[in-house]
């Protein structure tokens, strides 16, 4: 991955023209026009270059990168040595850990609220807003998109609407799962009958992670650049539309701590006023192991597991990130947890991770969203945070950075456990 110049200065000349009364659309709008027509500019050299050898490129507007495959070990020195190249970095592979509990079928009548639904009081919050009028990003291994749980929710019946893409197989005009991981994560964000967050919230899904559950740093960049302007699942060929960018992303996913090939594409994001949420890791219980994008320098709402007694999970990953930062932000359910499956469009699937923790916060921070529209991803970091649950978690005095799991905030359960009706009010 071929890193050209920096995209810092145009983002904070597209921010500074902002005012009180730019939309959501308008703001993902004018980013995707400054960064395009600087990735125009400030690559045109080197893929010119790149075109005299025999090697496969995809250009990147999100992060001003150059996806290279097949250089040889000339063509990489020669590519270093040019004045537009500020990194060369080595296409990375994620690949996710969580574990499956139990599968089976849901009643066809279930009306019951799963245990995290009901830890974080969505049930209560549903009185004020049940997510009407947020969007929700998810990248993640796709979504059976007819599963009865989370088949109201996808935002692509709407035939203007651009909800779908798999950077793997960009003839998919619909969404698939044949993983699990992301139906199981979407049906927790806004799926019905008591498994979802946010049920009346709408989802649009990016395949980042393919069917075995594990993807490359440059799908999951394609992800990141779908999210910021969503487009037709053949690609922008087929038409785009940045005010359809989601309000936030969901994100079950991540790498070894330090890993700094998202940051930019974040960055995108923040200007877009898309708020990232990511899974904290599952590398747990040491100190200091939380993963990437989770521990960005770039910003995130990162968030860790607790189990249904309120303990935080063993595997949950925890903080500080870089010697001191607080990491996890939150923590959220994310032990036993239930949702969609993909054997049948009423099949379950029970599972454990920071993956189950994630979608928690992204329904309760989309259940915000829709409350209070005009509000901002730092406002929203700290209304989040602030209001979280600081009495029910149960700790037992470890240690992270100093700082045990009995004082406040701490590595371990961030702030506390989210609590959706405290963030309303």
């Amino acid at each position: 991955m071929v890193m050209i110049g920096e995209i810092d200065t145009v983002l904070a000349s597209v921010t500074s023209k902002y005012t009180k009364s730019t939309t959501h659309g308008q703001k993902a709008t004018a980013v995707n026009a400054a960064l395009t027509a600087h990735a125009a500019k400030t690559q045109k050299a080197t893929l010119e270059f790149l075109a005299t050898k025999k090697s496969v490129v995809k250009s990147y507007w999100v992060n001003n990168m150059i996806w290279v495959e097949g250089a040889d070990h000339a063509t990489i020195m020669a590519l270093a040595a040019r004045s537009e190249v500020t990194e060369i970095l080595e296409d990375g592979i994620v690949t996710l850990n969580d574990q499956v509990v139990d599968s089976g079928e849901f009643p066809l009548n279930k009306q019951n609220q799963e245990w995290g639904v009901l830890k974080v009081r969505a049930p209560e919050a549903w009185a004020t807003t049940q997510g009407a009028g947020a969007t929700v990003g998810v990248i993640d291994t796709g979504a059976r998109h007819t599963h009865t749980m989370i088949t109201h929710s996808y935002h692509g019946h709407d035939a203007t609407k651009f909800a779908w893409f798999n950077p793997y197989r960009p003839a998919d005009a619909t969404p698939n799962d044949l993983h699990g991981h992301g139906t199981h994560v979407t049906g927790t964000i806004a799926g019905n009958n008591g498994i979802g967050v946010a049920p009346e919230a709408k989802w649009i899904s990016c395949k980042g992670l393919n069917d075995q559950g594990s993807g490359t740093n440059a799908n999951l960049i394609a992800c990141f650049q779908y999210m910021a302007c969503p487009h037709h699942h053949s690609g922008t060929g087929g038409g785009s539309d940045c005010t359809q960018a989601p309000h936030l992303v969901s994100n079950s996913w991540g790498s070894g701590g330090g890993n700094t090939a998202f940051n930019a594409a974040l960055n995108t994001w923040h200007a877009a006023d898309i708020w990232p949420v990511f899974a904290a890791g599952n590398s747990g219980p040491g100190c200091s192991s939380t993963g990437s994008p989770a521990d960005s320098v770039s910003g995130t709402i990162s968030v860790g597991a607790t189990q249904e007694s309120e303990a935080i999970a063993s595997f949950s990953s925890r903080g500080p990130v870089r010697q001191t930062e607080l990491n996890p932000h939150i923590s959220a359910p994310g032990q036993n947890v239930r949702s969609a499956g993909i054997a049948s469009d009423t099949a379950y699937t029970t599972m454990s991770g920071t993956s189950m923790a994630c979608p928690h916060a992204a329904g309760v921070l989309a259940l915000m969203q829709a409350h209070t529209p005009s509000l901002a991803y730092g406002a929203a970091k700290t209304k989040l945070q602030d209001s979280a649950n600081r009495t029910a978690p149960v700790g037992t005095g470890a240690t992270c950075g100093g700082v045990t799991d009995r004082e406040w905030p701490n590595h371990i359960f961030g702030h506390g456990r989210i609590d959706a009706v405290a963030a309303l009010q």
